[in-house]
Order: C-alpha cells, then structure tokens, then sequence
C-alpha cells in the first residue's frame, strides 16, 4: 500500500512538474514580444525598416533606427538616432535636400510676375508631385490631421497604441534598451534647445518640425486638440476629453486611459490639475491671431499686450498644470503634441490667408528679430542642419493637410460634440461624472495627497480664465539630469 502512494505520489509529482515546465517555457516564449522575433518582415525590397498598418512595426522600426545609430556613433546615439527620424520625416515626399529652400525674395522674376514664379516654387513643385500621385492612385504623402474627437475609436486607439509603443523600452543585443518617447521628450528639455524653440520666430517652424519628427517614428499624423471646444463649456474642466476615453483623468496622478501608469524619463508618474490657472484658447484669441496678414506681428518679441500665437498657446499649458506646465518637461506629457498639432493648425489657416488677403508668399515672411539663436540663416538647434528660415518653407507645410474643426449645425456628427445655437459654435459634451466614494478620490483630495513634483521653468500665460481656480500644484526645482539630446 505504501510503495503504491509512493508511486502514486511520484506519478502525480511527474505530472505536476511537467505542467509547470510546459507553462513556464510557453509564458517564456510569449513574454519576449511577438515583434521581436519577426522583425525582418518589415524591411522593404532594399532592405529598409518601413512602418506599416501593423503596430509592431513601429517597435522594430525604432529598434533598427537607434541600433544602426550606436553601430555608427557610440558616443552620440540619441542626436544620430534623432536625425534619423527626422531625414525620415523629410523624405516623405522624395527627396527633400532641393525643396527646403525658400525663395529668394529678391528674385527679380519673382518681382515682375508673382503667379509664375509662385508656380515654379518649391510649393507649386510639391504639389504637381502630390496632384499627380492622386491621378495615378497612389498614396498621397501629405497627411491629414483631425480634430481628437473627429477621429473614429479605432484611429484613437491606434494613435494610443502607438505613442504606448514608443513608451515601452526596445531591447537591443547585448541586453540593453532604451525608451524612444523619452528620447524624443528630451529634445524639449535641455535650455539651449529650449531656447531655440520659443522666444522668437523660429517657435513655429520648429515645433512644425518637432511634430513632423514625432509622426515619422509612429507612422501616421497627429491629431489636434482645438481648446475652443472646451472653452466654451459652463465649466471646460468637464469636458469628455478627460476621460478614461481620451486622455484619462485630469485631475492627480494618470492612472487611467491609455496613458495610465506612464513615468516620465524623471523617473516621476504623469500628473494634472486642469482649470488650476491660464486659459483655453478661445475663439477670440485665434480671430485676433487672423486680423492680421504679416508674421511679425505674430510672432515674439512683440510690444506690450500685442497678441501672439506663442503667447495664447502658453495659456493651456498652464491650465493643464503638472508636467505640460513647465517648458523643461511639457513634451512629457503626450497631450503636448496634441495641443502642438492645434497651434500647428492656427498658423496653416493664418498662412492660407496670408496667401489669400495679402498675396503674401509665407516662406519668405520670416521677421528677422527676436534672439540671435532665431535669426533666419541659424541653425535649427537641435535639428542636423535646417536653417530656421526653412521650418517656414511651403515644402514643410505640404507634408500636412487639416481637416477644418467642426461646426455648427452638425459639428462633425461626433458623438462627443454638440452645437451651441447661442452662440453658433461647437462645443465639447461633458463626460460623465464618476461616484465618488471618499474625500481622497475627489479632485481636491487627490491634489492633496499627491504633494510637490519636480519641474522647471513654468510657461507663463498671459491670459487667465476667470473660471479658473488658483490652486496651482506645489513644486519644487527639477532634479538636473544628462540630456539625451
């Protein structure tokens, strides 16, 4: 009896040891990515990584990208991989190295007959290519930007999915790894980059850039968050865009939606306080920005109380607080982008007028003022060798097209905005408010707890929303950290 309970002991030992290895080699074999291993389908007929409508493409891409970097430039990976996203961004269209020059403005061809010498611009040129790419039913280069709450659940899902992707870390031979988001953040954070970026002409075209760089490594266009939607609302705090639904929770730590759980390259979780202080953009701002039909009345420096495009975008950083607040860390937090792609959206309608009104061409309207980094012949820091004069080229704005923001009577036939026949415009319908269970899950209470964050220079907005509540969250001097750009 006992050597049969013995057996029978060993039997089932065998059986159980058994399903343990088969369940620990089959969780082995699925816990490395799928992508990992099939990276190779994703190389085109010369042997290029390509981006295709599978999302897996998006890792390997990244992963042959820094890799060939570090094969080539050890001791300067992130700037070589950074450069390779961008060439990609540029080659969108064909070859690039010809089209990114602005016209001479003192052409005397140009002078005597502006329609020709428009037609045989660099921008006439693109789009010949572009109309005649349609004709043959291929692809058009150009990509088109919706409205977040235009695009269709699958899209948002996709677009998510993808920014997640670059989110995740991408192993590399050897054992290492690196995080392509937190490269790519990076390049907003350093002062001298900083610098370049805002304070002067260049913050149009270099941010056009930024986004540009941001869409080559995910595969398709970003979408824009219009913030008159919202601003419009009794209480814009309400609208359904922080929800679990689009960018998850606006208020504390973002523990929920499809940024749930991110840690910044700070080694801080993503965090927000919507409606603290500053301003949506309202309809207001964006008609003064289009009463006129120059850039430098537009762009910084600007003379006392004069609106710009760079002032009025300051204004939602501040309102969503936490990371989007500071200049050193906004690009942190992936509703940058967003937001980027809507002032992106400001200057597209503002140089489609230019053109209209004021027979203006916007490549050559670059005010030569503001810091010596945003003159128009220096370099476009950090990116390789554009010129900042070129971030304002036709070639560069034929790369996106917009799809125009709702309104009014069908605002789109979004399910998540309605008219407001009062005041004849489109508005952002409000999510639906969760049970609050104690004091610590309320808005105030999850502020509370969540005590000081690191951040740097905060954005400073010239406007504020009366509704607004003044209770900024406390924060205390960025850790310095090495750059990775």
């Amino acid at each position: 009896m006992k050597v049969l309970q013995s057996l029978t002991g060993l039997v089932l030992a065998s059986i159980v040891g058994c399903l343990f290895l088969t369940i620990t080699t089959v969780k082995g074999r699925y816990s490395q990515p799928r992508h990992i291993r099939n990276c190779q389908q994703y190389r085109d007929r010369r042997g290029r990584f390509e981006l295709t409508g599978n999302d897996d493409s998006v890792y390997c891409l990244q992963q042959n990208l820094y890799q060939s970097a570090l094969t080539s430039s050890p001791f300067n990976v992130s700037i070589v991989y950074i450069e390779a996203l961008l060439q990609k961004a540029l080659s969108r269209c064909g070859n690039y190295d010809s089209l990114i020059r602005p016209p001479n403005p003192t052409n005397k061809k140009c002078k005597k007959n502006k329609k020709k010498c428009r037609k045989q611009s660099l921008y006439g040129r693109v789009a010949r290519t572009q109309e005649s790419s349609r004709r043959h039913g291929k692809r058009n280069c150009s990509w088109e930007r919706k409205e977040v709450r235009m695009l269709s659940r699958s899209e948002w899902r996709r677009f998510t999915n993808r920014l997640n992707i670059l989110k995740r870390p991408v192993r590399l031979p050897g054992g290492n790894s690196f995080i392509p988001y937190d490269i790519i953040s990076d390049i907003h954070r350093s002062d001298v980059n900083i610098d370049a970026a805002h304070g002067g002409p260049s913050f149009l075209g270099w941010h056009r850039v930024y986004l540009l760089l941001l869409e080559a490594a995910i595969g398709m266009p970003v979408p824009y968050w219009d913030s008159r939607l919202d601003y419009d609302m009794t209480e814009p705090t309400d609208s359904v865009l922080w929800s679990d639904k689009f960018f998850g929770p606006g208020f504390g730590v973002v523990d929920s939606g499809p940024f749930a759980g991110w840690i910044t390259a700070d080694n801080i979780s993503l965090v927000r306080n919507i409606g603290s202080g500053g301003s949506l953009i309202s309809d207001a701002m964006f008609n003064d920005i289009l009463r006129y039909t120059r850039h430098d009345p537009v762009v910084e420096p600007t003379q006392g109380r004069s609106i710009s495009i760079e002032r009025i975008h300051a204004g939602p950083h501040v309102w969503v607080d936490g990371q989007l607040s500071s200049l050193q860390t906004a690009s942190q937090e992936p509703v940058f982008f967003l937001h980027h792609s809507f002032v992106d959206y400001i200057w597209y309608v503002f140089r489609k007028q230019m053109r209209d009104a004021g027979n203006i061409n916007p490549a050559s309207d670059y005010p030569n003022k503001g810091p010596t980094s945003h003159r128009p012949q220096e370099n476009m820091i950090p990116f390789g060798n554009l010129r900042n004069i070129q971030g304002y080229s036709d070639f560069l704005e034929s790369l996106t097209r917009y799809q125009t923001s709702p309104t009014c009577p069908s605002c789109g036939r979004s399910k998540d905005l309605e008219c407001d026949r009062t005041i004849n415009r489109c508005k952002s319908k409000a999510r639906r408010s969760p049970v609050i269970t104690s004091d610590a899950d309320a808005p105030s209470g999850r502020r509370r707890a969540m005590g000081p964050i690191y951040l740097g220079r905060k954005f400073q907005s010239q406007h504020t929303d009366r509704r607004t509540r003044g209770d900024a969250l406390r924060f205390l001097p960025l850790i310095r950290r090495q750059t990775l750009v």
